[in-house]
């Protein structure tokens, strides 16, 4: 679906059920984000929260009681100054997002950061989840240098593309109305997966 603003001033001119979450790890080079939080993307900000005790977070998330999709910003227009300003303090950013498969439990992994994204692939795929190195070709592959998580003072970072389907295996109450999911043990098993590739 294409994208209702072409900036955050134009979504904000407009828009105003939305939250913006930044919290500062002192001392930490990394950064884990969710610009497509909330309500616009479901499980994503409690995938970026998990983090939030060794890096530094930030949030971008959808509150509206529905049509959280009109708040989405595609990465690669993703202009949000704090975002921007952040993001580009630190030397590694992982980005979490979510794609629409409600069948296929997997998870994409993409970024500039080759190097890292095929070891963050590798421990998906050790925990025991299905995982893929994108294509720099992919539609998914957030390689492009404008893509937010890129904008890093290595000018590199990660994108996680986590299906619906995964999503919602690692929650034990996911599409529910509720302010937050309940995590399971697959959550966990997941992040701790995903924390020995990005930290390594």
């Amino acid at each position: 679906m294409k994208d209702m603003y072409d900036s955050f001033a134009a979504l904000s001119a407009s828009e105003s059920e939305y939250r913006i979450i930044y919290e500062e790890k002192n001392g930490s080079e990394h950064i884990v984000l969710g610009p497509h939080g909330g309500r616009i993307e479901p499980g994503v900000s409690e995938l970026v929260r998990a983090f939030s005790e060794q890096c530094s977070i930030y949030l971008f998330e959808g509150v509206k009681k529905r049509n959280n999709r009109s708040l989405h910003l595609t990465s690669t227009r993703f202009d949000e100054p704090l975002a921007l300003e952040k993001v580009n303090a630190h030397h590694y950013a992982l980005a979490f997002h979510g794609y629409h498969d409600p069948k296929t439990p997997h998870t994409l992994v993409g970024g500039a950061d080759r190097k890292k994204a095929k070891l963050i692939c590798e421990r998906l795929i050790e925990a025991g989840f299905s995982a893929e190195l994108t294509s720099e070709k992919d539609r998914l592959a957030g390689v492009h240098p404008k893509n937010i998580v890129n904008r890093t003072k290595r000018e590199m970072g990660l994108q996680l593309e986590v299906s619906t389907a995964q999503r919602k295996a690692l929650f034990r109450n996911f599409g529910c109305r509720d302010e937050s999911y309940t995590q399971n043990d697959l959550f966990c098993r997941y992040v701790e997966a995903v924390k020995l590739g990005f930290y390594d």
